[in-house]
């Protein structure tokens, strides 16, 4: 009797529960352990969930797709939310049951759950080695039939950010939700006030640092407690300073070395920069230095251009501009490459559905929504001609960068081994409190680099 008033009360709570998630058109969870009713009931019954979940899933001819992504705040995650409402609106026969995380428990999160029994259907994740993990493992659905069998939608991509989420054997494994790239924001009236031009050379910058550091400012604004912002300084001078195909090899897990002395340059770069950054790099995240430069106490941000619209929330009477990362004259690298790249979305290989999954990221990464993302969130995906509508001086500027790239270079983190970013990142760190050489910390990337070539192999 217990168990059978038991039972009935938990498929009364399941079955609220389920009510309240059609009332919200998508349901949505900042908890990926989100259960359907059916899991929940055959719980109660001290029976497995899985078979109630897939009950579920095909109930009445709706498929139910989860989709998993890195963006919680607003206005992204109500962008989202109203154009998965919009899309069930006019698919009856699909229900999305969405969860969403913050970056860095994302990517925690994420490597576990592909491969599971929880695998999202849909999920975000970074190009490079960050989702080649996966396809290794046979884990993301090749897009690259759909895109040949739909000519139309692949000419309406751009392809300098595409080819960033395609391998070196052909494979598409995601589109672009939005592209990025990283450039040098000035504060305007300070620049002016100094009488300071807008360096272009590395030395120039470092003459413009210095003047601003006589005028009694902290010159940059910087934080590095989650250790992935220094790191695209080191991946924006690596690119100038190791010639492409060295570095092609050494960011290949097979094959890595990082012997070339440009490395070790690099790390003494950044450290000359460190030197104009405000206290505290390590201890401070890097949304809280945006703030030193957003209420004027610093000059200089090296910021993501998706960072524009914060930057406009902070403070929207900053009267600040955009440069590029300075030449360093002389370099064996390339000076053209934007440091950057698109974020996107993949579907995994386990899906039921995944002709549903495709046409869905075919209308909510197309043209028509990518220029109402544009307007609403100031992020463009790789849909061609999202920025017609756009009067955002700052924002047309931003788009102008990456339309213009002739290659972009990919984020540095995303771009190496899981092991021999871990180790990197952590030097970096090191570097970054003084607390060891540039020579030093490379001689320990290059052990773990060595280690890293058994286990790719």
């Amino acid at each position: 009797m217990k168990k059978n008033l038991k039972k009935m009360l938990c498929l009364a709570l399941a079955a609220m529960m389920a009510m309240g998630a059609t009332a919200c058109g998508g349901s949505s969870s900042s908890d990926s352990g989100a259960t359907t009713a059916a899991a929940a009931a055959e719980a109660a019954d001290g029976g497995s969930s899985d078979s109630g979940a897939a009950a579920a899933a095909t109930d009445g001819d709706v498929k139910v797709i989860k989709l998993f992504h890195r963006f919680p705040d607003d206005p992204a995650n109500s962008f989202i939310e109203e154009k998965i409402a919009e899309y069930e609106a006019a698919h009856p026969d699909i229900k999305f049951e969405v969860t969403s995380a913050q970056n860095q428990p994302y990517k925690e999160k994420i490597k576990v759950v592909v491969g599971s029994d929880e695998t999202p259907d849909i999920f975000f994740s970074f190009c490079g080695e960050f989702s080649e993990r996966f396809i290794r493992e046979g884990l993301l659905l090749d897009l690259t039939p759909y895109l040949e069998a739909d000519s139309e939608w692949k000419a309406s991509l751009m392809e300098t950010q595409m080819n960033e989420y395609t391998t070196s054997d052909g494979m598409v494994y995601g589109i672009p939700f939005r592209l990025d790239a990283k450039e040098f924001f000035y504060n305007v009236d300070m620049f002016n006030e100094l009488g300071l031009e807008v360096p272009e050379t590395w030395d120039e910058f470092i003459e413009v640092l210095d003047a601003i550091q006589a005028a009694g400012i902290v010159p940059i604004a910087e934080g590095n407690q989650d250790k992935w912002p220094a790191c695209h300084y080191i991946g924006a001078l690596n690119a100038q300073l190791v010639p492409q195909e060295i570095r092609d090899a050494d960011y290949n897990a097979a094959t890595g070395e990082f012997t070339d002395p440009g490395y070790v340059e690099a790390l003494e770069k950044y450290q000359q920069l460190v030197s104009y950054m405000n206290m505290g790099v390590n201890g401070m995240t890097h949304d809280m230095a945006r703030l030193g430069f957003t209420q004027g106490q610093n000059a200089i941000l090296y910021a993501e251009l998706v960072e524009i619209t914060n930057i406009k929330d902070e403070n929207p009477d900053l009267n600040w501009g955009m440069f590029s990362f300075p030449v360093i004259e002389g370099a064996k690298g390339d000076p053209e490459l934007v440091s950057g790249a698109p974020e996107g979305f993949a579907i995994s290989s386990s899906t039921q559905y995944p002709d549903e999954c495709v046409e869905f990221l075919k209308w909510f990464l197309g043209a028509e929504v990518g220029a109402q993302q544009a307007d609403q969130v100031g992020w463009f995906n790789a849909s061609l001609g999202v920025d017609e509508g756009l009067t955002d001086e700052s924002l047309i500027s931003a788009y102008e960068v990456i339309a213009n790239a002739k290659k972009m270079d990919i984020w540095f983190d995303n771009a190496l081994y899981s092991t021999v970013c871990d180790e990197y990142l952590a030097e970096i760190s090191d570097v970054t409190n003084g607390d060891i050489t540039p020579a030093d910390a490379m001689v320990k990337i290059q052990a773990v680099a060595k280690e890293a070539q058994t286990l790719a192999q």
